[in-house]
């Protein structure tokens, strides 16, 4: 029968791993976007009190 602290580990490990490989999915879509945004900003008028 296993003790607690083989259970505990065995979840510790793969609650690690699962978090690395969001890790890794993040930084994959993160290398593969290219955003180039662009943005014209124009004064019109100036109100002052």
């Amino acid at each position: 029968m296993n003790s607690f602290s083989y259970k505990a580990n065995a979840l510790l490990t793969f609650s690690l791993t699962i978090l690395a490989l969001m890790c890794a999915m993040a930084s994959l879509t993160d290398h593969f976007n290219y955003s180039l945004p662009t943005a014209t900003v124009q004064i019109l008028n100036v109100n002052r009190f």
